[in-house]
């Protein structure tokens, strides 16, 4: 059925929740810098297409895309089409619109994240939420990159063919890649295979080269002595907003393998959180 609560009526809306038996899933992005070589819009053209292929697989209502996410303020300020908005916006926002989300008779919500700058503040929004009493139960999931190392492994450990979208020269590339250890963060193979299998024409991969993914270690000081920076120093260590090894060999089979299994983790999670009674019985105590 249809699952994406902006494509319904408000005559069908209420078989949507029926069907979802009140479980609402947010996908959550940013819109930053990628490297030279990824959309702005990368995490959230992740979370929106996961969300929805998730939600086919198990029926939830899928909220309309959170766009917005933290992004360092220096970071923003020097990288054009960046958007960033202040933390306490995000708290007033997001705890706004799951009231919103209450209040059409949802009383479990799941964030699907694809920003790694928004898992700090989502974990205290989440904590916050319980010293105001709230109806409903708000959970978050993170993305997880398919590629290459969790399908090299799948491979390693089913034989060939244990993805069916691959064929025998993508098998090869995987296993090499996940022999290497290839580095994965930002703008890498992971969250490129995604992009692949969503908007290939948005890659520039002809702009590989000209700025590094590898981190510059100015933030190892700080960490060995116990200091904890933001984000754990990330911004120090990969001033172009770039985390990975070049992501050389990325296709649409690939993207199409990495989204699938994606999904289906996704879907996973969300039949264990629709099922469970554990947590709306511990509001309602």
């Amino acid at each position: 059925m249809e699952t994406r609560w902006m494509y319904h009526t408000s005559a069908t809306f209420g078989e949507l929740r029926t069907a979802s038996r009140g479980t609402c899933l947010i996908p959550m992005g940013c819109v930053e810098k990628h490297g030279l070589h990824m959309a702005l819009g990368t995490d959230i053209m992740i979370a929106e297409r996961v969300a929805y292929m998730a939600s086919q697989l198990e029926t939830v209502a899928v909220f309309p895309d959170y766009i917005f996410g933290d992004v360092a303020e220096r970071q923003s300020e020097h990288t054009e089409g960046t958007l960033t908005l202040p933390i306490e916006t995000h708290f007033l926002l997001l705890e706004q619109l799951c009231d919103q989300i209450y209040r059409n008779g949802f009383r479990k919500i799941l964030i699907y994240n694809c920003h790694g700058g928004n898992q700090a503040w989502l974990e205290a929004f989440i904590r916050n939420l319980d010293n105001k009493e709230k109806n409903y139960v708000v959970a978050k999931a993170f993305v997880e990159e398919q590629a290459p190392h969790v399908m090299a492994r799948r491979i390693l450990a089913e034989g060939s063919g244990a993805i069916p979208e691959l064929t025998a020269e993508d098998e090869a590339l995987l296993l090499r890649y996940h022999k290497e250890g290839m580095t994965l963060g930002h703008a890498c193979f992971g969250e490129g295979s995604f992009i692949m299998g969503i908007a290939p024409e948005t890659m520039r991969l002809d702009l590989l080269g000209r700025e590094s993914g590898l981190s510059t270690g100015e933030s190892a000081p700080y960490r060995e002595v116990g200091i904890a920076l933001k984000s754990n120093g990330w911004n120090l260590d990969f001033p172009n907003a770039f985390c990975g090894h070049d992501p050389y060999g990325m296709n649409e089979r690939i993207g199409a393998a990495a989204l699938r299994m994606e999904a289906e983790r996704l879907a996973k999670a969300l039949r264990v959180f629709k099922e469970d009674e554990k947590l709306l019985a511990m509001l309602d105590k």
